[in-house]
C-alpha cells in the first residue's frame, strides 16, 4: 500500500511541477507589468476557471442524491399539509428520521466535495503556486524589490504587500469583477432577446 501510495504522490508531484514549468513560461512575458498584474491576472484565471468548472463539473451521483432529497422534502410538505396537524407533525417527524435526514446528509457532503473540488482545490493550488512563485527573494531577483508593494507612511516607516497577500486582495476583487461581467452579459442578452 505504501509504495502505491509513493507513486501516486510521485505522479501528482511531476504533474505539479510541469504546470508550475508551464505557468512560469506563459507568464514570463507578463512579467514586463510587474508581479501586481501577474498576480492578478493569475487570480481572475483561477476565478474565472472554478467558476466554469463547477457549472459544468455535476457527478451523477450528486444528481440522484439531490432527486432523491427532492422527493422526501416533497413527501414530508404533503405529510405536513394534513388535515389532521398532530397526524401530520408525526408523520413528517417520521420522515424525517427515516429518510429526509440521511438523504440530506449524502447530499451535503456530495456538495461539499464537489465545492472542494470545483472551488477550493484551484484556489489553494494557485496559492500554492503563488508563494513558491512570487517569495521575497524572487521577487527580489526578477523585479528589484522584496515586496509586490511598498508604501511610505511618514519619516522611515514603509508598508509592504506581500505576493499572498496581494493575491488575496486579488482574489476578492476577482469574484467581484467576474460577478459584474456575468450581470452584465447576461443583461445584453436578455436585451437582444426581447428586440
Amino acid at each position: 500500500m505504501d509504495t502505491l501510495l509513493d507513486r501516486a504522490w510521485e505522479s501528482i508531484e511531476i504533474f505539479l511541477n510541469h504546470v508550475t514549468a508551464f505557468l512560469d513560461t506563459v507568464l514570463r512575458p507578463l512579467e514586463f507589468f510587474g508581479p501586481g498584474v501577474v498576480i492578478f491576472i493569475l487570480a481572475f484565471s483561477v476565478v474565472c476557471i472554478t467558476r466554469i468548472i463547477a457549472r459544468f463539473y455535476v457527478t451523477e451521483r450528486y444528481i440522484k442524491l439531490k432527486k432523491e432529497f427532492e422527493h422526501w422534502h416533497n413527501v414530508r410538505e404533503e405529510a405536513i399539509k394534513q388535515s389532521d396537524k398532530e397526524k401530520g407533525k408525526a408523520l413528517a417527524k417520521n420522515i424525517d428520521q427515516a429518510q429526509l435526514n440521511r438523504v440530506y446528509y449524502d447530499y451535503f457532503f456530495e456538495g461539499l466535495l464537489k465545492n472542494f473540488i470545483t472551488n477550493v482545490l484551484p484556489i489553494l493550488l494557485m496559492v500554492a503556486y503563488v508563494t513558491k512563485v512570487y517569495t521575497s527573494e524572487t521577487l527580489f531577483q526578477r523585479f528589484g524589490r522584496r515586496a509586490v508593494f511598498s508604501f511610505s507612511s511618514g519619516s522611515s516607516s514603509t508598508t509592504e504587500i506581500s505576493s499572498l497577500l496581494w493575491f488575496i486582495i486579488c482574489l476578492l476583487f476577482s469574484f467581484i469583477l467576474f460577478a459584474i461581467l456575468k450581470w452584465m452579459i447576461k443583461n445584453r442578452y436578455a436585451q437582444k432577446k426581447t428586440k
